[in-house]
């Protein structure tokens, strides 16, 4: 009984304690001054910008836009700040690695003493540690591309580039740049510019342009016949690989009066991918096409596809016609060529970075195997190489391509000696040729390219040499000449991130 009677006071004991803290929960409480409202603390609200493509405002740190989905990386070189003049910038100085030189080799991973400090990536050597660098340069003393400089900005990548808007207008208004000259070497962002740009120019012409199939796109000349001397296209493309043909299509689908100008065969920049695979890790959206996905990943099975697109969708691409000027004129631009000349409010231009490679004019020169540049040397494993060409590019990728015995190397060259090399080169070369990891086959030419086999002549006599890959690097003309003829400024930029490690 005393126990019940225990519990009971102490329940009514918690209860009477309870309400009354209920009580005061419930209460209202007095107002605050206006003043002490004010004076309370705000959370910032965060940056925005405006997307580059629908200009609707996104946060700053943002990856995609989440009103048009488009994805910001695409446009990372254009908003990176133009490098101003050094000062003398104090500090410990880190490497700055090229990614368009980096040939993949692993030299400088091997010379630094500092483990860790660099690394592999993607096919691109990077500085995975800044803070386990101690500045020694050994890294750039023994890259055979030159491609590692020293700096104290901290950027990992230096650029020299077109100076281009978000637009990919260039600095001369109604002449735009995409593709890999933009900076950007990558096929999906080089698909998604061609069709961002020409959305653009549709939106400055496109008030008398009809849909595919009418007006404009069906009266214009198409490849082959002669255009009117007096006829001013809306917009003409120069060069034909992924972001030059889906800029076409997207002209085409919306029925402007437009055409391309390829200096090669279609799509030549894929014909000279040095790759053997290239990833494409999901489908990419082609204009007049649908989506496009590759699942082998070679070369080979790009340009197929490329070629059925040319075929099936009836665009208008003029080939083996080079442009060779253009210039500003009353109704917008006279383009001048190999071939005639052209009249346009609007040029794209869609050049590849490298510029215009030098062929050596023999048989079998378009198979696959032939490549102009040197991008992944890793990538191959066990092959027979012939390298072509005499200068820094050719004995790099010869070096690079031979290290640690990976591949069995022959290096052609027309003349004796080196000379035009750099002597860092020629003293690299002479050790690979001196430890057997590089045949050098002085006054030798190529008389002709095999599936299997590549035939040299050397010294007048005929040599057949097995084959898997050829590189022909003597050298080609730069598009950066043309550019400047034509007015466009060109700028270096520093990226935090290489900006073309693969041409995914």
């Amino acid at each position: 009984m005393d126990t019940l009677i225990t519990v009971l006071v102490a329940s009514l004991v918690t209860l009477f304690f309870v309400r009354g803290y209920l009580k005061k929960l419930t209460a209202k409480k007095p107002a605050r001054p206006a003043a002490a409202a004010h004076a309370a603390p705000s959370v910032a609200p965060a940056k925005t910008i405006a997307c580059p493509r629908c200009a609707k405002p996104i946060g700053e740190s943002s990856a995609f836009c989440s009103h048009c989905g488009a994805a910001l990386a695409m446009w990372s070189v254009h908003r990176a700040a133009v490098n101003a003049p050094s000062d003398g910038a104090k500090g410990k100085p880190k490497p700055v690695i090229n990614a368009s030189l980096c040939i993949g080799c692993g030299s400088c991973i091997e010379a630094c003493p500092e483990t860790g400090a660099l690394e592999l990536v993607g096919g691109k050597a990077i500085l995975t540690h800044p803070d386990r660098c101690t500045g020694h340069a050994k890294c750039a003393e023994v890259c055979p591309t030159q491609g590692i400089l020293y700096s104290y900005d901290g950027a990992l990548q230096t650029v020299r580039v077109p100076l281009v808007k978000e637009n990919f207008e260039t600095n001369v208004p109604g002449v735009f740049i995409v593709g890999e000259l933009g900076g950007m070497g990558l096929i999906k962002t080089a698909v998604n510019e061609g069709k961002l740009v020409m959305d653009h120019v549709h939106k400055r012409v496109g008030k008398t342009a009809k849909p595919a199939g009418h007006g404009h796109g069906a009266e214009a000349a198409a490849p082959g016949e002669a255009a009117k001397a007096d006829e001013v296209r809306d917009v003409l493309i120069v060069g034909a690989g992924p972001a030059g043909l889906s800029a076409a299509l997207t002209a085409h689908q919306y029925g402007l009066n437009y055409l391309a100008i390829e200096q090669g065969e279609i799509a030549s920049t894929i014909r000279h991918y040095p790759r053997q695979k290239f990833l494409m890790a999901e489908p990419l959206e082609i204009p007049l096409y649908g989506p496009l996905y590759v699942s082998d990943g070679t070369k080979e099975a790009l340009l197929s596809v490329w070629e059925t697109i040319v075929a099936n969708t009836g665009v208008r691409v003029q080939t083996n016609e080079r442009v060779e000027r253009v210039a500003r004129n009353t109704s917008g631009f006279a383009v001048e060529t190999s071939k005639g000349q052209y009249h346009a409010k609007n040029v794209i231009l869609a050049l590849g970075r490298r510029g215009t490679p030098r062929s050596l004019g023999v048989p079998g020169e378009d198979l696959g195997k032939v490549a102009y540049a040197l991008i992944e040397a890793e990538s191959y494993e066990n092959k027979e190489i012939l390298i072509v060409g005499g200068g820094d590019s050719a004995l790099e990728a010869a070096v690079g391509l031979s290290k640690h015995k990976r591949n069995r190397v022959t290096l052609s060259y027309r003349g004796e000696n080196f000379q035009r090399a750099r002597e860092r080169n020629q003293k690299f070369i002479a050790e690979a040729e001196a430890q057997g990891l590089v045949s050098v086959q002085r006054n030798s030419q190529v008389r002709e390219i095999r599936e299997k086999t590549v035939v040299l002549d050397v010294a007048g006599k005929a040599v057949e040499i097995a084959n898997d890959y050829v590189f022909i690097l003597i050298g080609g003309v730069s598009p950066e000449e043309f550019l400047k003829k034509t007015g466009i400024e060109i700028v270096e930029k520093s990226l935090a991130v290489a900006a073309d490690r693969s041409f995914n």
